[in-house]
């Protein structure tokens, strides 16, 4: 029995964690968020009208009391000028500049009196004009005025301060303007010795004196309170934001009504009907309407783009399948071609080579037969130039036989490049001074020893620097380096260069420099087919060749050689 009855209740636990649940705006329904929503807005709403209407009344009492404040002060400059331009005057032509009237001759006495008079007609107004060290301790500055004065002095271009201030509690409007000394003033201001006789019997020769022209020593201000206006325009201010809440109250129940039977119970019928068709569950309930619906499509939406991804991967691997297996036949397809090509021509080069060389040993034969028995020096130039031509004849036979073959290179050993290097220029070395080149090597110390078929280096080294001293036929350089450096894959390198000061390379020439039969010497001279044969030898020694212009002047070839196992980093 209690078994079953402890079944039937809810523990504390659950009680606290659901009321929290109700509590967190997350949980809550749309047309909750939607009320909240309506309700910040509503009350926002009546406190910006009441604080418009607020701070506009209060700029109108401000520019009310401005304006009394105004006919206040006019009234009494008014005074004052009269004493100043007329009557002051008038009693010195009477009485002389020694003596002076306090009633008739002081602007500052005229002044206060006047106002005397007229407060009784603008109640709650008080005016003061007071300064520092003034002669009458009544009119002496308190802090308030002194703070004023030290205000003017700091900003000399101000004319003029007002506002509404706070006094034990009590509101009022203060404007204050500054008091500057002027000329006139300093014959009861100045000096005490100055000053008229009876100025100084009524108040001694202590106060009021030693002001300077210009110098800003008091203030006139106007108080008048404003506490009362002030309470009427926070009531009006009050009373709008009553009125303006209730209107808007009215219009927020009207809403909270319409928003129901148009949006949420349209929303909640189209989300049953999406998770009917889609055979999702309703999911989350701590969402709102709107929220269980994003989440539906979210789930649909990336099953999408799932989809799609999968799609976009598998077409872009197929189409990665397709261009690798499109390489792979049109490198084979070039490969077959240039491999019957060669192959042809080989077969070809072979048939044309033995039919020549037949009658060309025949023909070496008898020219130097010629040279042998010749009568005349005209004789033996003859058979010496037949002979040259044949040699010359001999070595384009040769290149093309070993452009033609499959494999040119088939004796490899391990060789320090200095020493192949230094064997090849030194074979040079009477054709170059010869033709007054110099020649420059830069290797680089312990250079390690790379394979490489001896003879065909130095046929590649011949080629080179036979066009180097083609291009440079008046003289010049020749530099040869030799060095390691790592490619692109990071794999070890033997670089050998070689650099002439000729002429260069012509642009066109450049882009197809090892394309077989091109040259820029004279058919008569070469048969393009040296740098390609370079290009195949390097190429069977696993590198590659590379040749370009340089910045300043002349052409540079660079031979690209790996390294063994052995010495890669």
């Amino acid at each position: 029995m209690n078994k079953g009855q402890d079944s039937n209740k809810q523990s504390p636990l659950f009680e606290h964690e659901t009321r929290l649940n109700r509590l967190n705006p997350a949980t809550w329904s749309l047309q909750n968020k939607f009320l909240l929503g309506m309700a910040i807005i509503l009350l926002v709403s009546c406190l910006v009208a009441a604080f418009v209407i607020y701070f506009h009344q209060k700029r109108e009492l401000k520019a009310q009391a401005l304006a009394r404040s105004e006919l206040v002060m006019a009234g009494v400059e008014a005074s004052r000028r009269y004493v100043s331009e007329e009557l002051r005057p008038k009693m010195y032509e009477l009485m002389g500049e020694e003596h002076f009237v306090r009633e008739a001759m002081s602007t500052s006495y005229v002044g206060r009196a006047v106002m005397d008079r007229f407060a009784p007609e603008i109640p709650g107004v008080r005016y003061r004009r007071v300064a520092l060290n003034a002669r009458n301790p009544d009119y002496e500055a308190n802090l308030i005025e002194q703070d004023m004065i030290e205000y003017f002095r700091e900003n000399p271009d101000a004319t003029e301060w007002q506002g509404i201030v706070d006094h034990d509690g009590y509101a009022h409007f203060q404007r204050f303007k500054p008091v500057a000394f002027e000329q006139e003033c300093l014959h009861c201001h100045g000096r005490a010795e100055d000053a008229p006789g009876e100025l100084l019997e009524m108040y001694g020769s202590e106060r009021g004196f030693g002001r300077g022209q210009g110098e800003i020593a008091g203030v006139i201000s106007v108080d008048m309170p404003v506490q009362e206006a002030l309470s009427q325009v926070k009531e009006r201010a009050v009373s709008v934001f009553a009125v303006v809440f209730v209107a808007l109250s009215i219009i927020f129940a009207a809403m909270g009504v319409l928003f129901n039977r148009m949006v949420v119970t349209s929303l909640r019928g189209l989300l049953k009907d999406f998770q009917e068709a889609s055979g999702t569950q309703p999911g989350d309930h701590g969402r709102d309407e709107l929220g269980r619906l994003g989440a539906g499509f979210d789930r649909v939406m990336q099953e999408l783009h799932d989809s799609r991804a999968k799609l976009q991967d598998w077409n872009r691997t197929l189409e990665e399948e397709i261009a690798k297996v499109r390489q792979d036949l049109e490198n084979t397809q070039e490969r077959l071609v240039h491999n019957e090509k060669m192959a042809a021509l080989g077969r070809l080069t072979a048939n044309v080579t033995h039919a020549i060389r037949n009658p060309m040993t025949a023909m070496g034969g008898f020219a130097r037969r010629l040279e042998d028995v010749a009568q005349n020096d005209k004789e033996r130039k003859y058979a010496g130039i037949i002979l040259k031509e044949m040699r010359r004849l001999e070595e384009i036979l040769n290149d093309i036989v070993v452009f033609s073959q499959d494999r040119c290179c088939t004796a490899f050993e391990l060789h320090q490049p200095r020493e192949v290097i230094q064997e090849n220029l030194e074979k040079h070395r009477d054709q170059l001074t010869g033709q007054n080149i110099k020649a420059y090597l830069d290797i680089q110390p312990d250079l390690p020893r790379i394979p490489m078929d001896r003879e065909k280096i130095h046929l590649i080294l011949d080629n080179l620097i036979s066009n180097s001293m083609h291009a440079m036929p008046q003289g010049g350089e020749i530099s040869i380096t030799a060095g390691t450096t790592t490619a692109e894959s990071g794999q070890g390198l033997v670089r050998i260069s070689l650099t002439d000061t000729g002429p260069g390379l012509p642009e066109q020439v450049l882009e197809v420099l090892f394309e077989p039969f091109t040259t820029t010497k004279d058919h008569s001279l070469g048969t393009g087919l040296g740098l390609p044969l370079c290009k195949k030898i390097m190429e069977e020694h696993g590198g590659w060749i590379q040749g370009e212009n340089l910045p300043e002047k002349g052409a540079a070839f660079h031979l690209y050689f790996p390294l063994p196992p052995e010495n890669q980093a």
